[in-house]
């Protein structure tokens, strides 16, 4: 394991941002303290062949104007947050309608756009990665006053990312990654020949604004635990393939009946993909909108999206009793 710190550049407003870079035999990671970006991530493929699977810029200036949220945490809410309200005991909260009229991802100054404070350190031959942001009380309107950690723990072929968060009142913390992944190496191929497999009992059937509605048990459009061609899905005239451009953009509740909760598979390369996590959903994009359409392909495992409207039996908030805690793992072959 070879650890090293640099300086990746500045932002607009002249902050410092931190690259580090963790490598061992398998995974070549790189994560900035800005939003805790994972910018590169190079495995080798069937030929032996390292390269970068996910999508990245080039750029502090570009990761400062992305919309798409490239590689970062999203919070302090992942998802979309009806109407941008959000309603914590007897107050309410009117969070920043930047997704039509809902709140996306915490909004536009979300902790993707936070320079985190970080170190780095290799301890058993694992390299972790610990970056802490203090997100003060009303900050983007969300209340309390909360003490983010992410780990980053890279062991052998195994990503382990752990998110922390202890907050000084009552509130509700949502996190993810939302990494694009791309298989086929340094993105030269799209990823609609990769095979998915989600291990799921149900999914949120999503509505014009792509806000889960019902929950249905029924696979339709995607066949539960077993491994299906994206292309396939993406050619599919099924409503729910329609309304989110024309690919996947939904919560899916995972079983947790099966080793991996989600499989990636790219044949061309030998590249692949599984995922374990402690949280309940996965919601899986398809680049749907992207510059370059069905590019990369998002695992944001989280709570259940807009749980409040959704699934308000489900909803739980966190204070400096009750510390939320969640952990994926990404294994890759």
């Amino acid at each position: 394991m070879k650890l090293k710190i640099s300086e990746f550049g500045k932002t607009a407003e002249g902050e410092q941002i931190v690259l580090y870079n963790l490598k061992n035999e398998f995974v070549d990671l790189e994560v900035i303290s800005l939003g805790g970006i994972i910018t590169t991530l190079k495995t080798a493929d069937k030929n032996k062949k390292y390269e970068n699977i996910i999508l990245k810029h080039n750029t502090i200036k570009e990761y400062e104007k992305d919309e798409f949220f490239y590689g970062c945490i999203v919070g302090r809410v992942a998802g979309r947050t009806k109407d941008g309200i959000l309603k914590i005991n007897n107050s309410t909260y009117k969070l920043e309608k930047n997704n039509g009229g809902n709140n996306l991802h915490g909004g536009t100054k979300g902790l993707n756009r936070k320079n985190w404070s970080g170190s780095a350190s290799i301890l058993d031959e694992k390299g972790i990665i610990v970056l802490k942001y203090k997100s003060p009380h009303l900050e983007s309107n969300f209340p309390g006053e909360v003490v983010f950690e992410v780990k980053y723990i890279l062991e052998k072929n195994t990503l382990t990312i752990e998110y922390s968060g202890i907050s000084d009142r009552d509130t509700y913390i949502n996190l993810t990654n939302h990494t694009y992944f791309n298989l086929s190496g340094d993105a030269k191929n799209t990823i609609k020949n990769n095979l998915l497999k989600i291990n799921a009992k149900g999914y949120g059937w999503v509505d014009e604004e792509t806000l889960p509605q019902k929950m249905e048990r029924e696979d339709s459009f995607i066949k539960f635990k077993t491994f299906e061609k994206l292309e396939n899905i993406f050619e599919t005239n099924h409503e729910q393939v329609k309304i989110v451009g024309g690919g996947i953009d939904h919560p899916f509740e995972l079983s947790k009946d099966s080793e991996f909760d989600i499989e990636l598979k790219d044949e061309e390369s030998g590249r692949s993909i599984k995922v374990k996590t402690t949280e309940p959903v996965a919601v899986v994009y398809t680049g749907n909108f992207l510059d370059k359409k069905h590019n990369g392909i998002c695992f944001e495992t989280q709570d259940y999206p807009d749980v409040f409207n959704f699934m308000p039996e489900k909803a739980k908030l966190y204070n400096n009793e009750l510390k939320y805690n969640t952990k994926t793992i990404f294994y890759f072959n």
